[in-house]
């Protein structure tokens, strides 16, 4: 098996029977309306991967994992002319994705469904499908040649990472995101200090996920992908160089690693765009030239940005009076469409204000209670939720050209919030499509209907709770403790306090922890391990499983 990295979270995998292209990112124009673009750069990579699609003999697959523009790259996959091979994509209840390839030419289209195997020459190909409320994604499995290879990207299912590894044996490649991909803290308007606190909270979070995430899979390599993007756009160019955010590079990944498990056997692997690794060796059979260090890595980016500036110049403009008029009105029309069909709306019980930067002084208020967007001339509630937007960004969601969750992760908006607590109705309301809301909607009742229980010791005590996240359903069985008296969610590390009732560190969740009866046995305990610096000492007592 040798494996080709694409870029970002792109791989070609080559057994001897089959070829498998996994989310190729190869369009210069980015995504997220060009905020993010690939790093290292990858674009020369487009004609060889259309190379490898177009060329007969080995049965190929492109396998595309979930929605967003850094995996699914429409443009470039509109570039390939031979398309006589199969297209792999999850099955997903909003049939979107495999609809745009059922309309794509290619030789099949198969959607899979969970854990859904397709056989090939020598193996096998195995897709594991995430799908909570509007939250979508999937990872993939090539096995062939004697090796394996697990891809989990961006899904986050690291709560089943110990049920696939006893299903499917040994992992001989790993690969996990390492790095953030979320609007918060980067879009709030956070004092500098708060900022790099929570930025390093939740960057150390992702890195302890990848952690346990290779003690549990026990790969013979990690190859770090999926990592930060590039940040090119003027305004956004900042994040490249700050001292401390959620897009760290693969150098600060591997040294937490070290530091955290210092035995662990596993070969972190950060590969260029074009490296070709032997899964069998677990060496490079050839690697490009052209290598991104840490210490040419501002002058790269600075050649980079210089190189794409073009792009920048050509999506700016300046808006009429009435233009930014008939903006504000289909914003307002919008808001109001989801806002009827948010069926929790008596949840939220603060308003949303919407600042035009054109028109400061025609704020829309988003009423929750009352079902109502108004037109105000200040924000005159403490408690808000507020989001400050040009035009000029704003429209390309209206026109369609890129949807909310695009929108939300080019990062061309300012977000505040008071309290500083998590709304997950309320950031559903922000981040979903119309056409999905009542799906939204659905996906937290079908959540909160699952009331089976299961027992945790922490602290030297026991207790029951809700084995499943209220947040979206991540299984607390494959959860653990830190500190003694937080129960962690395996899913996105949310915390909840076992001394305080089980409630969420993040929100006004719970987990309704009680106090559980004494039992003669004793629970087992995972072994400590020395827990990384700024990262909270462990207590390794795992969520058991639930009594039937």
């Amino acid at each position: 098996m040798r494996i080709t990295f694409l870029g970002h979270a792109g791989f070609a995998v080559e057994t001897a029977g089959a070829l498998v292209v996994m989310d190729p990112w190869l369009t210069p124009q980015g995504a997220f309306d060009s905020a993010w673009m690939q790093l290292p750069r990858n674009h020369h990579l487009a004609p060889r991967v259309k190379e490898l699609l177009e060329t007969p003999g080995k049965e190929r697959f492109l396998y595309i994992s979930h929605e967003h523009k850094d995996h699914f790259d429409p443009e470039f996959l509109a570039t390939i002319a031979k398309r006589d091979f199969t297209v792999l994509v999850p099955k997903f209840r909003r049939s979107e994705l495999r609809d745009i390839f059922e309309k794509y030419g290619c030789k099949r289209v198969i959607a899979c469904e969970d854990s859904r195997e397709i056989p090939i020459k020598g193996g096998y190909i195995k897709l594991f499908v995430s799908e909570q409320g509007t939250n979508r994604d999937s990872s993939v499995m090539v096995r062939g040649d004697g090796q394996c290879f697990l891809n989990i990207n961006d899904c986050k299912m690291h709560d089943r990472l110990v049920r696939v590894i006893a299903e499917e044996g040994p992992i001989d490649v790993f690969s996990a995101q390492f790095s953030g991909a979320i609007w918060h803290p980067t879009c709030y308007e956070y004092p500098e200090a708060q900022y790099s606190a929570i930025s390093l909270k939740k960057r150390d979070s992702k890195f302890e996920a990848v952690a346990r995430a290779l003690e549990v899979v026990q790969p013979r390599a990690y190859i770090a992908a999926a990592g930060p993007a590039a940040f090119l756009d003027p305004a956004l160019f900042h994040l490249n160089f700050q001292d401390v955010n959620i897009f760290p590079r693969a150098p600060v990944l591997f040294s937490y690693l070290e530091k955290r498990m210092p035995t662990l056997p596993t070969r972190y692997l950060e590969p260029m765009p074009g490296d070709v690794l032997d899964a069998g060796s677990l060496e490079f059979v050839s690697q490009v030239p052209e290598r991104v260090t840490t210490e040419n890595f501002k002058e790269y980016l600075h050649t980079y940005a210089k190189d794409m500036a073009y792009v920048f110049r050509e999506r700016r403009r300046n808006l009429m009076r009435e233009e930014v008029d008939e903006i504000h009105g289909r914003l307002r029309t919008e808001l109001q469409r989801k806002l009827d069909l948010l069926d929790l709306h008596d949840r939220v019980g603060m308003p949303f204000y919407v600042e035009l930067t054109e028109a400061p002084t025609r704020l829309l208020r988003v009423d929750f209670k009352a079902r109502r967007v108004d037109e105000v001339t200040e924000m005159r509630d403490k408690s808000r939720y507020a989001m400050k937007v040009s035009a000029s960004d704003i429209v390309r969601v209206l026109d369609r050209k890129l949807n909310w969750e695009d929108f939300l992760l080019s990062f061309r908006l300012r977000l505040s919030r008071n309290p500083d607590v998590y709304e997950p109705v309320l950031h559903g309301f922000l981040g979903v499509e119309v056409e999905d809301i009542r799906e939204f909607c659905d996906g937290i009742r079908a959540t909160e209907a699952q009331k089976e229980r299961t027992v945790v010791e922490a602290g030297g005590k026991r207790f029951t709770i809700q084995r499943f996240c209220p947040h979206q359903g991540a299984d607390l069985a494959e959860g653990w403790v830190e500190e003694g008296r937080y129960v962690v969610c395996p899913r996105h590390r949310w915390q909840f306090d076992l001394q305080n009732g089980g409630a969420c560190k993040t929100n006004n969740s719970t987990l309704c922890a009680e106090p559980a009866a004494d039992k003669p046995e004793k629970v087992e305990r995972g072994g400590d391990k020395a827990p990384a610096d700024k990262v909270p000492a462990v207590d390794k007592a795992p969520v058991e499983p639930p009594r039937v």
